[in-house]
């Protein structure tokens, strides 16, 4: 299981809440071409969710990767695990990610032992450099997407 954010403005949200296939056809053309707005974060969504909300005991980072009090977008199927937050909800993850110090990831990693994520992280250190330049780009599209006041789709796929 992959996690995907997608920024999201409210044109886009119409035309996905339309047509559901638009939104299985973005998600499966994502490695193929560059979606703007759309950032994959693979495997590491489970670590995250440990590292940063600690597997949302903080409700408000929780959203930022798995979209817990997100609206889902479709009640059944393949994408029954599309969460949609809304503006506002984006907009405070965005101030709580940017208040996080840089070094968060680092701090953090020995909280994955013995966690058993998925995508099996936390067993090699070697993988911080890789996971700290993922969340800030996460951090940066959360910060994009509140100053455009869009919405952020947070799939688990």
């Amino acid at each position: 299981m992959n996690g995907i954010l997608i920024t999201c403005s409210s044109k886009r949200l119409a035309v996905l809440e339309e047509d559901p296939e638009t939104l299985a056809d973005v998600i499966e053309e994502r490695d193929d071409q560059q979606i703007p707005g759309l950032l994959d974060i693979g495997v590491t969504w489970d670590a995250f969710d440990v590292l940063i909300s600690d597997r949302g005991k903080d409700a408000l980072l929780g959203d930022a990767f798995i979209g817990r009090t997100g609206r889902k977008l479709y009640a059944s199927g393949a994408l029954e695990n599309v969460r949609l937050l809304p503006p506002e909800r984006v907009a405070e993850v965005a101030a709580k990610l940017a208040s996080l110090p840089k070094t968060v990831v680092k701090e953090r990693y020995a909280q994955l032992a013995g966690k058993k994520v998925h995508g099996k992280l936390g067993t090699d250190p070697e993988e911080i450099e890789g996971l700290e330049l993922l969340f800030g780009r996460v951090s940066a599209l959360y910060q994009e997407a509140a100053k455009q006041k869009y919405s952020m789709i947070v799939a688990i796929v």
